[in-house]
């Protein structure tokens, strides 16, 4: 296993309320995201949509993919990463993230020409409504491909999807069809499906989002984005990561209440737990005795 790899299974890794969750030991989150990120050095839509780029960037791809189609090679190489961070969990959960990342966030990349600009990245076309686009259909498949491939390996079952950004009641419908018309069923080889909630309405409405999903990983980070309105690259908004602002708080509380009231599991994920003392000692006193701390 590379040594970015393992970083991201090793530290981002940490459950939540232990009454849950069968498991006592750590649950491992690997992000589509950030493995493209430090692991494939095209845009996604470049091995997808080969075709389509221009031919310079054709040869510099096929160069780089040696003998192996280039949508063959991303499927190769990234189900072996899966296969590796699947067997380093052993017989504990590897939760598997699919794409979220902001369109703007990949603009250096070679086939980012292919992605539709967008006036606003943060609230354009992210997890189900990217997928469901006909424009990213193709790498969503590949994507689905990895997965089923590194799921099929003997000891790689542990492999669970959580899926970001899901805005309503339809969209978890749909992304539930979508993983199936890939050979992804929830429930089928013992198939978890996770919503990653990341948004109020994920929060407010969690009880019945749950019914869609077989647990909840809420990103504490995010919420407080879109709940508080904040743009995490200005550098004017001091109080950027005030996760314990009261609003934040009441929506963690709902989400944690649905998921005990549901009997499913419900982890947290936050990069800032250093620079947030009143968050810690409120998470404690909810009874939440570690939460996900991602290293890329």
């Amino acid at each position: 296993m590379t040594n970015t790899t393992q970083s991201v299974i090793a530290t981002s890794i940490v459950l939540t309320q232990p009454s849950l969750l069968a498991q006592s030991d750590t649950i491992g989150l690997f992000s589509l995201d950030d493995v493209v990120k430090h692991q494939f050095p095209y845009h996604p839509y470049a091995y997808s949509h080969l075709a389509a780029l221009n031919p310079e960037e054709q040869a510099s791809i096929i160069k780089d993919c040696g003998d192996c189609p280039p949508a063959e090679h991303y499927v190769t190489e990234l189900s072996n990463l899966l296969i590796q961070a699947a067997k380093h969990q052993k017989d504990l959960p590897l939760r598997v993230a699919l794409s979220s990342v902001e369109s703007s966030s990949r603009v250096d990349r070679v086939g980012s020409e292919l992605e539709p600009l967008e006036t606003n990245p943060a609230m354009g076309l992210r997890g189900v409504s990217r997928y469901a686009n006909t424009a990213h259909r193709k790498s969503f498949i590949l994507d689905c491909e990895a997965i089923k491939r590194a799921r099929s390996e003997e000891g790689c079952q542990n492999i669970e999807l959580v899926i970001p950004f899901v805005r309503t009641f339809s969209e978890a419908a749909t992304i539930i069809d979508l993983l199936a018309e890939q050979g992804l069923c929830r429930g089928a080889q013992g198939l978890k499906v996770h919503i990653l909630a990341e948004l109020p309405a994920n929060a407010l409405l969690a009880e019945t989002f749950l019914q869609y999903f077989d647990g909840m990983v809420v990103d504490i980070d995010v919420l407080a984005q879109f709940t508080l309105a904040l743009d995490p690259d200005h550098q004017a908004l001091t109080y950027l990561y005030d996760e314990q602002n009261e609003a934040v708080l009441t929506l963690l509380r709902q989400v944690l209440k649905a998921s005990e009231k549901a009997g499913k599991p419900c982890e947290l994920i936050s990069r800032h737990l250093d620079d947030s003392p009143k968050l810690v000692r409120w998470l404690h006193e909810q009874g939440i005795e570690h939460v996900i701390k991602p290293s890329l």
